[in-house]
């Protein structure tokens, strides 16, 4: 895949990297951004052997800071695809694994971007807020929705209900990241935890997550009755299944086909 207008992407073996790139707007997006993005998204998930997605953003004062507001003023549109924010938010079951590398501030729809992915590492300098209400709007696209499920709900209405910001201390501390780093150690640490991903079996990781995020409001009698999730049937069957097994009796790496 060939770099974008306002993103660049990079395919390192089973993984994608797919930097945000408005630096001079702080990677805030606007409608053309927008649809990009949900193009690659949708692009990655025909790439065969690809086994797991980084976001990032350009430079390093911002992962993204949300709605390009300034354009919106300049051109009085603001429209979003049926993907959502990103071309992301709105994608509930995403087939591949996707971790946000967060190299500074994740405003807003950044900040609700972050919240979308399986796995947030931040930067000793990356910042999280939702500061939606101190324009006059909600954080409706992900971020009140998503942040309770992710932190729990007094912790998330501490941060929805005054548009303050989560520094990366704070944001792992409170289970929001699963790890901070140096700056310039972002891209490589989130590529580590990429490729622990890459080492897994990529149809039992979709049956995990799938089943993780449904049954996160189920009662767990439900939850764990697994005649609720097809899915389940599908791994337990599968080749994958077979060459796990085999691989770990015969003391080598097991060949994933996603089979």
């Amino acid at each position: 895949m060939q770099d974008r207008t306002f993103s660049r992407i990079v395919i390192d073996g089973a993984i994608a990297t797919v930097t945000i790139d408005r630096p001079a707007r702080m990677n805030a997006l606007h409608p053309a951004a927008h649809e990009e993005l949900s193009d690659i998204f949708d692009r990655l998930v025909t790439l065969e052997g690809l086994r797991a997605v980084i976001i990032t953003g350009s430079g390093d004062r911002a992962f993204c800071a949300g709605y390009d507001l300034k354009d919106n003023l300049e051109t009085g549109i603001m429209a979003l695809p049926s993907t959502g924010f990103a071309g992301f938010n709105m994608r509930t079951d995403y087939p591949l694994p996707v971790i946000a590398a967060v190299n500074g501030m994740a405003l807003g729809g950044g900040f609700e971007l972050a919240l979308a992915c399986d796995i947030i590492i931040a930067s000793d300098q990356a910042s999280f807020a939702l500061p939606e209400p101190k324009v006059g709007w909600a954080a409706v696209g992900g971020g009140v929705q998503r942040l309770p499920r992710a932190i729990g709900m007094k912790r998330a209405m501490d941060i929805i209900l005054t548009g303050r910001t989560v520094d990366a201390t704070e944001a792992v501390a409170i289970g929001l990241a699963s790890e901070m780093v140096p700056a310039g150690d972002l891209l490589s640490a989130a590529r580590r935890w990429a490729e622990q991903i890459a080492a897994c079996a990529p149809l039992a990781l979709r049956c995990a997550r799938q089943i993780a995020h449904a049954s996160f409001d189920m009662p767990l009698a439900r939850a764990l009755d697994m005649d609720n999730f097809p899915l389940s049937d599908a791994v337990m069957a599968s080749e994958d299944a077979i060459e796990g097994k085999r691989a770990f009796v015969e003391r080598r790496p097991p060949v994933w086909t996603g089979r």
